[in-house]
């Protein structure tokens, strides 16, 4: 039987509340999206293999590298080519916009493949693939949490800090795979939730279409999201019973995961001569991927420790998201969307799990541990039931949440590819950096992604004072964020539903 609705009538969707003419999901917006636009984190090995892939394929129509593989590390190497070792999703996902980009250089007199060319298209790149998927993660997140029944501060707390309290900030400017892939799954596992419910079929079905979309494109953009991508087919078979009544919608999502499998399987013909040879099978330079299943061993409680406990692990790097485990205890205890906390879990625990098993598990140059990004947008899906059930010390939670943002800062400014020389990176290396006014401090140019930078600098303010404009940002946005979430129960509204509205709902109209 599909999990029901909330009954009661202030847990419906509300009206968006407005401050100076704009609703809250449009100051979260806001919010986050000049927090994470204003920061630009430069080159690396893991950017260059993913952009040399689309250098190649725009510039020569070919799937290897071997033009420009010197610039990376991160490479195959397979019957005399080079190629990109990576998931192609996230080259793929760029490829279009900088197609788009090439003509508009052109247009305006520079040459692509010069310096200025290349550097332009790999802020594109980054923006296009990591920035606007971190942004659009935290509002799904804050309108599936809202639609779950839990209020809309809540919401908010759990997008601010999946957002600001998280490594994802510094993720989301880099042209990595991580956060796209986190995002294809968390709005493919909100969309076969909803599925779950047994909505109208005409509706049901270009909603198992998307859902297929995300979820098979997560895969094909990180190959660590498979099982639980996985999970979730075999999740939506379950509850779409009968399944004769359901064939259609069962068909599109089926359909639309198996497109991204074929995107991903011509892929690999054309660089590898079959549809099913991965590019880690061919890994150049880590002889550890050839342990296991591409060095996948089994779980070791070193790499345990260091994901979870040490200064580089969760509890220090996102210690508002831990509590979302906290709020999806709270859940399945109470029964109140309990399939979701359930899931939630399972793909958290997988995540953490596959990664101590990793042989690489630390992530190399990274703040925080980037392989189990997929689980960050799942903890933050506990924190609005674990705000609403704590009463009088929700107060608290903001303060703790400021603070969170205060220390991510610190690491997004300063170096957001953390060098993993430092067993203590905030205190031996980020905050020094920060209290001298150091930041932007990763030149590592590999090519043509250029050296970190922020929106200050960009305006040609020195390093000391390149972040004013970003606190003057965050003090308006998150202003604006507070006054439009004040809401009191309107006195026309039932007194049992005035006693029960949580902070922040109002009835539906």
């Amino acid at each position: 039987m599909p999990e029901p609705e909330p009954t009661n009538p202030c847990l419906k969707a509300a009206p968006d509340r407005r401050f100076l003419g704009l609703g809250t999901r449009t100051w979260l917006a806001l919010l986050l999206g000049f927090a994470f636009f204003y920061f630009y984190s430069g080159g690396g090995p893991n950017q260059a293999s993913r952009f040399d892939l689309d250098r190649a394929l725009l510039e020569q129509g070919k799937v290897y590298i071997d033009a420009y593989q010197d610039n990376t590390i991160d490479k195959a190497f397979y019957r005399g080519h080079h190629y990109s070792e990576k998931a192609p999703g996230s080259s793929l996902t760029a490829l279009p916009i900088l197609w788009l980009a090439r003509v508009g250089l052109r247009f305006v007199g520079i040459d692509p493949v010069s310096q200025p060319g290349l550097l332009a298209q790999m802020h594109l790149a980054t923006a296009w693939v990591a920035t606007l998927p971190a942004l659009f993660m935290c509002l799904v997140l804050f309108d599936w949490s809202i639609r779950r029944g839990f209020s809309r501060k809540g919401a908010a707390l759990a997008a601010v800090a999946l957002g600001l309290t998280s490594p994802l900030w510094a993720y989301a400017s880099l042209f990595w795979g991580h956060v796209l892939a986190a995002f294809c799954l968390l709005y493919g596992a909100k969309g076969v939730m909803t599925l779950a419910r047994q909505p109208p079929p005409k509706r049901a079905t270009r909603m198992a279409l998307l859902a297929g979309l995300a979820t098979g494109w997560a895969v094909v953009t990180e190959f660590p999201a498979a099982p639980a991508a996985f999970l979730l087919m075999i999740f939506l078979v379950w509850k779409l019973r009968p399944w004769s009544r359901w064939a259609l919608q069962l068909g599109a999502y089926a359909a639309a995961a198996t497109a991204t499998a074929l995107v991903l399987g011509a892929y690999n013909l054309a660089a590898f001569g079959s549809p099913f040879h991965l590019g880690y099978a061919s890994v150049q330079g880590f002889d550890g991927m050839r342990e296991g299943i591409f060095g996948v061993t089994r779980p070791r409680a070193e790499a345990l420790y260091g994901l979870l406990i040490s200064p580089r692990g969760l509890l220090c790097v996102a210690p508002v998201l831990v509590l979302g485990l906290v709020g999806h205890v709270i859940s399945i205890t109470r029964t109140r969307q309990r399939w979701v906390a359930i899931l939630s879990v399972v793909v958290i625990v997988y995540s953490i799990l596959l990664n101590a098993s990793y042989r690489y598990w630390t992530g190399g140059w990274t703040y925080g541990p980037r392989h189990v990004t997929i689980a960050l947008p799942f903890l933050a899906l506990g924190l609005a039931p674990f705000y609403d059930a704590i009463g009088r010390l929700r107060p608290l939670i903001w303060a703790v949440l400021l603070g969170a943002a205060f220390l991510t800062l610190v690491a997004v400014s300063t170096h957001g590819m953390t060098p993993e020389d430092f067993r203590n990176p905030l205190k031996e290396y980020l905050w020094p950096a920060f209290r001298e006014g150091r930041v932007a401090l990763s030149d590592d140019y590999h090519d043509s992604a250029g050296p970190a930078t922020n929106f200050g600098l960009a305006l040609g303010l020195q390093p000391k004072r390149s972040l004013f404009p970003l606190l003057i940002g965050l003090v308006v946005g998150g202003t604006g964020l507070l006054m439009s979430l004040r809401q009191r129960p309107n006195r026309s509204w039932p007194a049992e539903i005035r006693r029960s509205a949580p902070t922040g709902v109002q009835p539906a109209n």
